[in-house]
């Protein structure tokens, strides 16, 4: 395999060098799309989503230097962005959910605050939820856009500034990898922020109205929408991607617990049956369609060849400088270290063929354990990436060293959407039952659920989601927040301890306790007052 892989990579170069000398016309035909692997692996870390910094900026805000500086720096990697950019070249003009988000959002007014809420921290009870409600109120071409992107096949914005709308561009709407480290290098990720938030916001509106299909609606489409960001080519923009889904999802189980009393069953039965394990189609309950990224290596390949010289040893100056300023993108401050750091390591780095062989070792490993079963005994072996010199490779790391986090976040989302369909199958027969909870999930199928949802992806035996029915009576419950009550249904998985704990921790820092599903104890957290 790691042969193959390696005459892969030969090919990639013979084929960068030539693409120097072709014309810039795009490629008349549609690339074949790669074969799907079926997402299989272990993940032995794996925490809740991570809650990143919300963005600051907003569709006012972008300054033209900013672009012009990233901008800039994405041209250094022409030619890996030609080999990007084949993933959706070929996709119609329709078929691309960009032309419907990004001139709806540029349209549209400013958002009430420069920070954006994650979708679990909105609800009516929160700071400033009334001046989101203005602002939701004042563009419903977002809601219109939202819900025409949803079938779309991909985002469709081009990685680099070549053929990248120039009102996009002005907004700091672009995806320009090798410019920045995560998030950074893309700034379209800014507006999936916002309407991520626009989604959650307009749900509690719809509730108020009454209007129950259309606020699921509205989130289903958001979620589609984020899946095809799932699936872009750098591993930044696929953590964003799913990491966001959880955090929406997470939100959609807490929007349920709080308008219980008013849910029609027939809505509930349907986004359990044909709403929420129909994602994407062909997703199911593991993720199946859900592909690893590989963008970043095409990057760190090309950026190879720039970084050592005719000889193959590493160029101190284009070290020092270019890696040193990348790492210290966010933070100004650190740059003249950072540069000192990246000098340092240029005297102890490893050849440019040596280096090419680490990365195709690494990606190769990475590959065969994201098609394999979840917890395949071969997975307790160390990765080729544990097993890197971080010093001798400083480079691969640089530019790999995140993507164990794209396995444990693809755990935790299959968890998700997962428990967000049965916590939805557990709503359908409480409203249809004079609010009676089932005395075991198998109750609710067919009628309410759909059986195949019911899958704990961190349960070592590939078994369900465990289920209680407390009936009146409490048992505490400790959040991060501080310590709940619950009664009733209670749905959980065992978490990234891969134990059950009897659901007496939801969630903790140090991943020894379950991730409780239902009720949702964020939920729980703002009726006893935790959370404001």
């Amino acid at each position: 395999m790691h042969i193959r892989f390696a005459f892969f990579i030969i090919l990639v170069f013979n084929a960068m060098a030539l693409a120097q000398d072709l014309p810039k016309a795009p490629p008349e035909s549609p690339p074949k799309a790669p074969t799907a692997p079926t997402p299989k692996t272990k993940a032995k870390s794996v925490g809740k989503p991570v809650d990143k910094p919300a963005a600051a900026a907003t569709n006012e805000q972008v300054k033209s230097s900013e672009t012009a500086t990233q901008s800039q720096a994405s041209a250094k990697n022409i030619v890996a962005l030609k080999e990007l950019n084949l993933f959706w070249k070929g996709v119609s003009d329709k078929n691309r959910s960009g032309n419907f988000i990004f001139p709806a959002w540029i349209a549209a007014t400013t958002m009430p605050s420069t920070v954006i809420p994650s979708p679990e921290n909105i609800w009516p009870g929160m700071d400033e939820f009334e001046n989101w409600k203005k602002w939701v109120a004042a563009n419903p071409a977002l809601r219109d856009a939202i819900m025409k992107a949803q079938n779309c096949f991909v985002i469709g914005i081009p990685y680099g500034t070549e053929g990248l709308d120039a009102k996009w561009k002005a907004k700091g709407i672009a995806a320009l990898p090798g410019s920045a480290p995560g998030e950074a290098a893309f700034g379209y990720l800014t507006v999936l922020r916002g309407l991520s938030a626009y989604a959650t916001v307009s749900m509690y509106m719809d509730a108020k109205a009454k209007k129950f299909d259309e606020a699921f609606d509205l989130s289903l489409a958001m979620l589609r929408l984020l899946r095809q960001v799932s699936e872009q080519r750098m591993e930044a923009e696929k953590l964003f991607g799913m990491n966001m889904m959880s955090h929406l999802l997470e939100a959609d189980r807490v929007f349920m617990a709080a308008n219980i009393a008013t849910l029609p069953v027939k809505t509930m039965q349907r986004v359990a049956l044909k709403g929420y394990p129909y994602i994407k189609p062909g997703d199911g309950e593991r993720l199946k369609r859900l592909e690893l990224p590989e963008g970043d290596r095409v990057i760190l390949t090309e950026t190879m060849q720039k970084a050592f010289d005719g000889s193959g040893q590493p160029n101190e100056l284009y070290f020092s400088k270019e890696f040193g300023e990348m790492q210290s993108v966010n933070s100004p401050l650190t740059r003249f270290g950072a540069t000192a750091r990246w000098r340092e390591l240029s005297k102890v780095h490893g050849p440019l063929t040596a280096s090419q062989e680490k990365l195709v070792a690494v990606y190769d490993d990475w590959w065969r354990r994201w098609r394999m079963r979840f917890y395949d005994p071969i997975l307790d072996s160390p990765t080729q990436f544990s097993k890197l010199n971080q010093s001798k490779y400083a480079l691969v790391t640089l530019f790999v060293e995140n993507l164990q986090q794209v396995f444990d976040a693809r755990l935790r989302l299959i968890a998700e959407i997962d428990g967000t369909a049965m916590a939805a199958a557990l709503c359908g027969f409480y409203l249809d039952s004079e609010k009676q909870w089932p005395k075991d999930l198998a109750s609710t199928f067919p009628i309410y659920g759909m059986r195949r949802m019911n899958f704990d992806s961190f349960d070592k035996a590939y078994g369900n989601l465990n289920y209680r029915n407390l009936g009146e009576k409490s048992q505490p419950l400790g959040t991060p927040w501080g310590q709940v009550t619950v009664t009733g249904a209670v749905l959980w998985s065992v978490g990234q301890d891969h134990e059950d704990d009897g659901f007496d921790q939801h969630d903790p820092a140090d991943g020894t306790g379950d991730i409780v599903l239902w009720p949702p104890p964020r939920f729980l957290a703002h009726e006893a007052g935790l959370l404001k």
